[in-house]
């Protein structure tokens, strides 16, 4: 026998190695796949958690502060609004 008679024994061989591959190909897209939705959904349960711990530390220790000084800020400009107001809003309309 020579060598084409022994390509044709492995022929059946070939395929079955073909289909095992192909087999695995799927498998580690279906994992790779699953991997990823996991790490978004650890990566949004992190963040949820940060923003959390966040949001805690400043309502229990820093929203007095930012809030009194943010009405501060409003009631200045309300000020100078009714400051550069006229007094007689009708003097300076035109006829």
């Amino acid at each position: 026998m020579n060598i084409v008679n022994y390509l044709q024994f492995l022929e059946p061989v070939q395929e079955h190695i073909t289909n095992v591959y192909s087999t695995a190909s799927e498998i580690i897209t279906v994992i790779l796949v699953l991997w990823c939705l996991n790490f978004l959904a650890g990566l949004i349960q992190r963040t949820y958690g940060t923003g959390v711990a966040f949001g805690r530390f400043y309502r229990s220790y820093l929203h007095k502060y930012f809030s009194l000084i943010f009405s501060k800020i409003t009631n200045l400009f309300k000020r100078r609004r009714k400051l550069s107001s006229p007094i007689n809003p009708g003097a300076f309309q035109a006829r």
